[in-house]
């Protein structure tokens, strides 16, 4: 099975009602795995309408139905998310702070890190929490991944309360113009 089979495959369930999608999110992000990265650099538009879709599902049930895919779901996420940083000047620029936070959704077992590097100018995230974040940040799921993909403006959620913020709010403030240029590299379906 070839990268074009399964991006064949993965377009195909982009097709389908978020149910059926849901039903085939497993085997698709299993087959993906260890390879995620070099995906998303040779697919940027498929890895655009992914994002897409996932602000229409119900993350927060899909995690809790298929908890093993759920640490697979976020590698594919930050994995388009660390290409689009890598390849986005507009981003690297935005990039003049050193930060780390942890992600917990308070619907479902989904737990995740990000690390703003300014020297390197990277952004980088996954699964699990970081021993000793400068932020934690709790909300539903939907609401956090909404934060990485720029459906939820980090600003205006976290001042509309739709999730909570542990630690100084000065780095949340230098984290939010990152997150909003990042969401805004995002591919968009042509």
């Amino acid at each position: 099975m070839t990268n074009d089979d399964l991006i064949q495959d993965i377009d195909a369930s982009l097709e389908k009602p978020d149910d059926e999608l849901e039903d085939d999110l497993p085997d698709l992000l299993g087959r993906m795995e260890g390879q995620t990265e070099e995906l998303v650099r040779e697919y940027p538009e498929t890895f655009g309408r992914v994002v897409q879709r996932m602000e229409t599902m119900d993350i927060a049930s899909f995690v809790s139905e298929n908890p093993d895919t759920a640490d697979q779901f976020q590698e594919l996420l930050w994995a388009g998310m660390n290409v689009l940083v890598e390849t986005s000047p507009d981003v690297q620029e935005s990039i003049d702070e050193d930060i780390t936070v942890n992600f917990e959704a308070d619907d479902c077992p989904m737990e995740g890190h990000l690390e703003v590097d300014e020297a390197e100018q990277t952004m980088r995230g996954g699964a699990g929490k970081l021993d000793d974040p400068m932020l934690e940040i709790t909300g539903p799921a939907d609401t956090l991944v909404g934060l990485i993909v720029g459906s939820v403006d980090p600003i205006q959620g976290f001042m509309q309360q739709k999730y909570q913020m542990d630690g100084p709010v000065y780095k949340g403030t230098q984290l939010a113009p990152i997150m909003n240029s990042l969401s805004d590299q995002v591919p968009a379906e042509s």
